[in-house]
């Protein structure tokens, strides 16, 4: 880590719904949906298994094997890239999988239909990774080491958990997939108040939110009103829609910086193999974008 004490969160995936590859997709990336929590004196922490799980898993599958999986939800782009995760193919893994139960299945359950035959030729019980299914309640916190974790539900259908992670002073909250017009808006500002980054689902453009009320998807503009009610020192949004090649997402990122002009918010795109760094030389970073963003 580039602080000796703080957070480091790597988003190997940012897109929703689907992956996607080719030359308009190159500066944001196609993976869907994986975040990386490294915090010094914790294990590491991982968040869904969308497809950016599998460049994760080959690039540190050793330093892996004692990781904490924690899950926003089971749609088919969060869970996608587990099959061909690494570290499960380790015999000296030992992976704790954490998830709230959806529709009375544990994530558990279905990873253990995802990877049946004849959908996948290899099934869960023939892993050589040792693996433990743990459910959660729909709201609580929990330490490991010098990481705090807590987590709330927010509105998606079927449900979905955001994350909220501390460690050393440093904060970082990840809505994972989230609708905040269904009725969660007050909820996830006060989830996310005081936080040093909020990366949250911002997928669609206003114009294309209305005949999508209800997919469980939240735009540009509901970000900026979330990440400066609360307070938050810099918005990155994520789960971008797999049809927004880079052109697309540059008027993404115009349109939100724009609502939040003058408001001293730092505003991003989040992209594949992003690097997130919250620490004292962190935070003086991000005190000069602020200060820029002001003027």
């Amino acid at each position: 880590m580039g602080d000796a004490k703080g957070l480091k969160v790597t988003l190997w995936g940012t897109r929703g719904s689907y992956g996607v590859s080719g030359a308009g997709f190159v500066r944001h990336g196609g993976a869907t949906t994986c975040v990386e929590v490294e915090a010094h004196g914790a294990p590491p922490v991982i968040v869904d298994g969308g497809t950016g799980v599998a460049a994760l898993g080959r690039s540190k599958a050793a330093a892996l094997r004692e990781a904490i999986v924690y899950q926003t939800h089971m749609h088919w782009d969060h869970v996608q890239g587990y099959p061909f995760f690494a570290p499960l193919f380790d015999p000296l893994s030992s992976l704790t999988f954490r998830a709230v139960p959806r529709d009375g299945r544990s994530l558990g359950d279905v990873l253990d239909e995802q990877m049946t035959q004849p959908t996948f030729p290899i099934g869960l019980n023939q892993l050589p990774a040792r693996l433990r299914f743990e459910d959660l309640d729909l709201k609580g916190e929990e330490r490991h080491g010098a990481l705090e974790v807590g987590w709330t539900e927010l509105c998606h259908p079927s449900g979905s958990t955001g994350y909220r992670f501390e460690a050393h002073g440093a904060s970082l909250v990840f809505t994972g997939d989230v609708e905040v017009r269904q009725g969660c808006m007050e909820r996830l500002i006060d989830f996310s108040r005081g936080a040093d980054v909020l990366v949250m689902d911002a997928q669609y453009f206003p114009e294309e939110y209305g005949p999508r009320v209800g997919f469980g998807h939240s735009t540009p503009l509901d970000a900026v009103e979330v990440a400066l009610r609360a307070g938050v020192g810099r918005l990155i949004m994520t789960h971008h829609d797999p049809t927004h090649d880079d052109e697309r997402l540059d008027a993404k990122l115009a349109l939100a910086r724009e609502a939040a002009r003058g408001e001293g918010l730092v505003v991003d795109n989040g992209r594949d193999g992003m690097v997130i760094e919250l620490g004292a030389r962190a935070r003086m970073e991000l005190d000069v974008a602020l200060e820029s963003a002001r003027i």
